[in-house]
């Protein structure tokens, strides 16, 4: 697992949500996406995996009535 690229597919501001969410520092959430290992890896690795999926969802199903609504 590359964190880096992890990073990548998050959208601009999931580093602060998953940062509320977990209710782990900003700045800790920051480092760990930066390579910095921390004693909250596993739970931020679960709360990011957990938001990725919503977004990658949401996302999915928003594509998928923007194609409904334009093929009507």
């Amino acid at each position: 697992m590359n964190i880096q690229e992890i990073k990548k597919q998050l959208p601009t501001g999931a580093i602060k949500a998953i940062a509320i969410e977990s209710g782990i520092h900003y700045a800790t959430v920051q480092g760990f996406f930066n390579g910095k290992q921390t004693k909250e890896n596993v739970k931020l690795i679960e709360h990011t995996a957990k938001y990725l999926k919503q977004y990658k969802e949401a996302k999915a199903n928003a594509i998928q009535e923007l194609q409904a609504v334009v093929s009507a």
